[in-house]
C-alpha cells in the first residue's frame, strides 16, 4: 500500500492544540505588518495559476536568499521576524518546523 503523505495543513496545525488558547505574545507592529505583506505576496502570485504557468515563472518569483525575491523575504520573515517573537518553550517544542 503507498504511504500517505500529510497536507501542508496538517503540517501547519500540528500541535498548536497544545498552546492555551488564552497564551499571548507582544509583537512589534513593523514586524507584523512585515510578514502580514510577505504573505500577501505569496497570495497575490499563487492565487492566479496564470502568474505561474512553468517552473521557471516559480523560480524567478522565488529567487534565493540574496536576490530580493519571495524567497528572500519568506526566510527574513520566519527566521528575522517571527523566531524572536516565540517564547523559548515553544520554540523548543515545534523546534525547526516553526
Amino acid at each position: 500500500m503507498p504511504k500517505r503523505h500529510s497536507t501542508a495543513k496538517q503540517r501547519v496545525e500540528f500541535g498548536l492544540r497544545t498552546i492555551p488558547k488564552g497564551k499571548r505574545v507582544s509583537v512589534s507592529l513593523r514586524d507584523l505588518m512585515f510578514v502580514h505583506q510577505v504573505l500577501a505576496e505569496y497570495m497575490q502570485f499563487f492565487h492566479q495559476p496564470m502568474h505561474y504557468p512553468t517552473k521557471k515563472d516559480v523560480e524567478r518569483f522565488l529567487g534565493n536568499r540574496s536576490s530580493g525575491g519571495a524567497f528572500e523575504v519568506l526566510h527574513t520573515a520566519l527566521y528575522r521576524k517571527m523566531q524572536p517573537m516565540l517564547p523559548k518553550e515553544i520554540h523548543d517544542a515545534f523546534g525547526e518546523g516553526i
